[in-house]
């Protein structure tokens, strides 16, 4: 089953970064669980002192803070997450005294941006008051960096720590469970961040499979498929493998200079478990006639299992689309043909809607004949 969060990313690829997606989830589960963020920051080390020797605790949350750029910085900061610890003794107010900042830096596809860590630390280390100051690099990937650089010129007060998502997937499984904790936790394993440490048999048989799955990538997306949709696009093809982001293998093209894209391939993910076949026709957000392009998907859509998407939003991807679940030819005796023919007969009917659309509308950059 595919998480919510996981629909969302698909559906607005460019406009949701899949780190701010995954940030404000975890702000989330922090917010509404102050005491599970307080025991994952005591079991990953993050506390200098334990929870339970401080009296009462409480915990302020934030995600996407921005710190306006020192006098020698050039940009402002915005670390993913600060977690604030309030410690008092039973006498006191609520808000009690800040004694702990927790700075969160996450990193799930990208890299670290030039001087981020560094500045980050400075900001830190001119909050004033604050006896415990630690800034936590948390990736999915291994990507170490030396502490030593990044806190160079500072007193002592601030930490530097690097820790793996995988690590915090792992301490999830320890808790009692709730609808957001699982709904983090199956967007995790999505995405990578939920490492196992021991190889199942369907791990070891999906490994096995994998050279003979891109042989197939390369026999029903190739040769004849790709011809056609190069000559319908006039434009030379593109291979994507968006597995790990998007759970697709596609091939693509250009239709109207960047702006009307075609591609196909195949989807890993929300067909009942089996891997589908796409064929797509999108548009980009404030793309030059967009209206023109939507237009054309509306009329495309009539046809028989073409079906549309975010053709409403102006902030969306536009698109139309066909897709067939790959389990539906199985009964097929060829069944590199019967994938090849879907594309290629999906290609020709984009074609034919789009031949009279294009004369009608010939001012436009179009790329294909």
């Amino acid at each position: 089953m595919t998480s919510l969060l996981g629909r969302l990313l698909r559906l607005f690829p460019e406009s949701v970064p899949l780190e701010d997606l995954f940030t404000e989830a975890v702000a989330r589960l922090f917010e509404t669980r102050p005491q599970l963020c307080l025991a994952w920051l005591e079991a990953a080390g993050l506390l200098t002192a334990p929870i339970a020797d401080t009296g009462r605790v409480y915990v302020r949350v934030s995600s996407q803070r921005t710190s306006t750029a020192l006098e020698h910085h050039n940009t402002d900061s915005r670390p993913d997450l600060v977690i604030e610890i309030h410690r008092s003794p039973e006498e006191l107010a609520e808000d009690g005294a800040v004694t702990d900042v927790v700075m969160i830096e996450s990193k799930i596809g990208s890299k670290e941006g030039a001087e981020q860590l560094r500045r980050y630390a400075e900001h830190l280390d001119g909050i004033s008051g604050l006896g415990n100051k630690t800034l936590v690099y948390m990736t999915r990937g291994y990507d170490p960096k030396e502490a030593s650089g990044i806190l160079s010129g500072f007193d002592g007060n601030v930490r530097f720590e690097q820790l793996r998502w995988h690590d915090f997937y792992r301490f999830l499984q320890t808790v009692e469970k709730d609808a957001l904790i699982e709904e983090v936790m199956t967007f995790m394993e999505e995405q990578g961040m939920a490492r196992s440490y021991r190889f199942s048999a369907t791990d070891l048989i999906t490994l096995s499979g994998v050279p003979r799955a891109f042989e197939i990538f390369d026999e029903t997306l190739g040769g004849e498929v790709k011809t056609k949709l190069e000559a319908f696009a006039g434009n030379k093809v593109k291979e994507l493998n968006q597995i790990r982001r998007f759970g697709r293998y596609i091939i693509i093209a250009s239709l109207q200079d960047r702006d009307l894209f075609c591609y196909i391939g195949y989807t890993m993910d929300d067909l009942d478990e089996y891997p589908g076949l796409t064929v797509n026709l999108e548009s980009k957000p404030n793309a030059v006639a967009r209206e023109t392009s939507v237009a054309a998907m509306k009329k495309i859509a009539l046809n028989e299992d073409w079906e549309t998407h975010n053709l409403d939003n102006p902030s969306g991807w536009a698109g139309v689309r066909r897709v067939r679940n790959l389990a539906s030819l199985l009964p097929e005796e060829d069944h590199v043909a019967a994938v090849q023919h879907f594309f290629i007969d999906s290609i020709r009917q984009l074609r034919e809607e789009l031949t009279a659309f294009k004369k009608e509308h010939s001012d436009l950059p179009w790329a294909g004949g």
